[in-house]
């Protein structure tokens, strides 16, 4: 009987984590960027600005584990707002205030390579069981803007 649950909880953490190849989308996107990490914010901010949304600010994770004596790997976190969205969203469910503003984590992995993690707001509909086709449409075109912008931090020149 342990064997039978045990194998019916694992199935379930790998449906719900997104792995497996067939083809389902992962709660999370993760881009690697061609970038070091400032380079990696500053593209990338300035491309989600171009599309109307704003860097309204930036945590430091590594300096607030550093004040604790914990060592971390250099990590932050983008917040970016789009109050007409986001406010049009709200009146969607009051619970997406749990996802806004909008947070995209950039780190650094063992090694120096630096990557762009951020929750896939197709998940939101789910989450917040959001029905209306307007709701749904804003929350589509948010997901447009983020895939268009992970891009940016591709270096095309590097991949000719």
């Amino acid at each position: 009987m342990m064997k039978k649950i045990f194998f019916i909880a694992i199935t379930l953490a790998l449906m719900l984590s997104g792995c497996g190849s067939n083809g389902q989308k992962s709660l999370m996107v993760t881009i690697q960027s061609d970038y070091p990490m400032q380079k990696s914010i500053d593209i990338y901010a300035k491309a989600m600005e171009a599309r109307g949304y704003k860097l309204s600010g930036i945590i430091d994770h590594t300096k607030i584990a550093k004040d604790q004596n914990i060592y971390l790997l250099p990590t932050k976190s983008l917040i970016f707002n789009d109050p007409k969205r986001f406010s049009a969203l709200l009146t969607c469910n009051p619970s997406m205030a749990i996802d806004l503003p909008i947070r995209v984590s950039v780190y650094s992995k063992l090694g120096g390579a630096v990557a762009l993690s951020y929750t896939q707001p197709e998940y939101w509909s789910l989450k917040h069981n959001i029905k209306d086709k307007n709701c749904l449409a804003i929350i589509d075109s948010i997901a447009r803007d983020f895939n268009t912008v992970a891009d940016s931090i591709k270096n095309k020149s590097a991949n000719k």
